[in-house]
């Protein structure tokens, strides 16, 4: 690997003086519950169940189904209507019972909560605080795969709080707490709305409420049942809009989704990631992200691998090995990229390593922040790990398992005692502090709110994109770049990647590294861009080129298929 010259000696105390690897990301400020392992519906007066008539169907197959009804009545309601089509759609070993009183009781209530798979409540007037003192039996309810249909009339207090009803916020004065009401928080960290006829909310006191308890503002449109499925909600009938107050550098979040409709319908036209909004509710409290002026990307101990994806540069993986300290002595890590809990127990990568004669390598996953932030045995194997390589995926994942963990401050602690860290696709964008395409609303956005601060950070003021000319991501960066100028974008193709150490990467591998430094005006009609094949050398940090291989002899190769192993999933980035 070329050095800087020795010329720079002083420079290099300096920059190695502020850009180690340091670990700053606040475990606590993140949620530890990502998603609910059962189904929340709430039924805002929907009456056409055409659309929905088939979902119902599937999630309520074979379930027990217990439903609370006031007493009958000449008028016949929304929730009557979606009564008829569960007892309609009830099928196999399933089946309905109804349970018809205006003020059921906290026994009758919790008896339900206890046997039921799914358990619908309509009109109930005045038994809010009711259903309030079952809180703890309803998260248990939810937490075991339990599928809760809530009118209305009362659904607002499945929220984390919610405003009193008989007054409008613009109305209320004085300390936050006294301006809302606690709920069951069984749709986390939102405060819901179901009346048509409430205003909107008062932007300071959002604002103040949010800056106390982040929380998410959900407003559910007449005529619309809302889903919350694990992490996802969508709708049917008519729309569900979504806001975050303002902050000083940024302006309100609002949007809508509405009814799928569609194949051509966009992703994220009828689809939110409730996770995501919570994340971009905590953001919007912390000091702006990325900062005006970030850290240099410098690695001073240490080496990078960082691939485009679809194939890996021929050698690469020896390279990994070798950096980590040679088959005898490398102490390996593999991290899989995946939403399940479970990814099995035999890894491609892991095999291949041992295929190579590296005696000690073995991998870890979780989808649990608490285990990877507190559990002795998960977090073992990094606390002496040669070398850690992130797989492909949906690199969000990453961010929900181990940022700001224990195992996130571990994986850091790797580079900084010299050892190499790598990674292909989503295992490329993950290795910078700014994390690019990390919605988990489809991949073809490239900033996500809530996730651009998720990056696992070994390298600090860059933003890493990968399946670059493949797919046409390059408009994508350019976006990215001014908005945020004060970053360095990366772009990788396929079977390409680039090997960090201290401020220089060198690019291998069959295709190009597109480097965009917005400290260079963008001349009209000319690529924003410098575009380096395999052989050159690019110094991050001074935003340079050191060495451009374009002219000399093709010598890159087709990737080594072999050296790919594929633990990742199928809709990787």
């Amino acid at each position: 690997m070329n050095r800087l010259p020795i010329g720079f000696g002083l420079l290099l105390l300096f920059v190695h003086s502020v850009v180690a690897q340091e670990f700053d990301e606040p475990y606590e400020a993140w949620p530890e519950d990502l998603k609910i392992n059962g189904q929340i519906m709430i039924n805002h007066g929907l009456q056409d169940f055409d659309s929905a008539r088939s979902y119902l169907r599937r999630s309520t197959a074979n379930k027990k189904i217990i439903a609370f009804e006031s007493l009958p009545s000449d008028v016949e309601s929304e929730s009557r209507l979606l009564l008829s089509e569960l007892r309609e759609g009830v099928s196999g070993e399933g089946s309905v019972t109804v349970i018809q009183s205006d003020r059921p009781s906290v026994a009758i209530l919790s008896a339900a909560l206890e046997s039921a798979d799914v358990v619908s409540i309509g009109r109930i007037a005045g038994q809010t605080e009711t259903l309030k003192e079952l809180g703890a039996q309803f998260s248990q309810f939810i937490d075991r795969g339990g599928i809760l249909i809530a009118d209305s009339s009362w659904a607002t207090c499945l929220g984390k709080c919610y405003f009193p009803s008989e007054r409008s916020e613009a109305d209320i004065d004085g300390d936050v707490d006294d301006a809302v009401i606690v709920g069951m928080n069984l749709l986390p960290d939102c405060i819901l709305s179901c009346d048509s006829g409430r205003p909107p909310i008062d932007i300071n006191l959002f604002q103040r409420l949010s800056d106390h308890a982040p929380v998410v503002d959900v407003s559910i449109a007449p005529s619309t049942m809302l889903v919350l499925s694990g992490r996802k909600i969508f709708c049917f009938g008519q729309q569900t809009s979504f806001a975050l107050p303002p902050t000083n550098e940024l302006e309100p979040r609002q949007e809508s989704i509405t009814e799928r409709r569609s194949r051509a319908q966009a992703p994220w036209d009828s689809l939110v990631d409730l996770t995501e909004w919570r994340r971009d509710a905590i953001d919007r409290t912390m000091d702006p992200f990325p900062p005006a002026e970030p850290r240099k990307p410098f690695v001073k101990e240490g080496a990078l691998l960082i691939v485009g994806g679809g194939g890996m540069p021929r050698g690469l993986m020896d390279r990994f090995v070798e950096l980590a300290g040679g088959p005898e002595n490398a102490k390996l890590v593999y991290v899989p990229c995946s939403e399940s809990e479970s990814v099995g127990e035999r890894q491609r990568t892991v095999q291949q390593w041992q295929a190579m004669g590296v005696r000690n390598a073995t991998f870890i996953h979780t989808k649990d922040r608490k285990l990877a932030n507190e559990d002795d045995a998960f977090l073992e194997p990094l606390r002496d790990a040669t070398g850690i390589w992130f797989g492909g995926g949906r690199q969000w994942n990453f961010a929900d398992s181990y940022y700001g963990t224990t195992a996130h401050k571990l994986m850091k602690e790797v580079v900084t005692r010299g050892g190499v860290i790598g990674g292909s696709s989503a295992g490329a964008s993950i290795q910078a502090r700014y994390l690019a395409r990390a919605t988990p609303i489809g991949n073809t956005r490239i900033m996500a709110p809530g996730y651009e601060r998720g990056g696992l950070g070994f390298i600090s003021g860059v933003a890493i994109d990968q399946h670059f000319s493949q797919r046409g991501r390059q408009k994508d960066m350019t976006q990215l770049m001014k908005r945020h100028p004060q970053l360095l974008g990366i772009g990788l193709d396929e079977a390409t990647a680039i090997e960090v150490q201290e401020s220089q990467a060198k690019v291998v591998g069959r295709g190009r590294v597109f480097f965009y430094n917005r400290e260079i005006p963008v001349e009209e009609g000319q690529p924003d861009y410098t575009a380096l094949p395999a052989g050159s050398i690019y110094d991050l940090a001074k935003r340079e080129v050191i060495l451009d291989a374009s002219e000399e002899p093709d010598a890159s190769e087709e990737p080594d298929a072999s050296e790919e192993p594929d633990d990742s999933e199928a809709s990787d980035d």
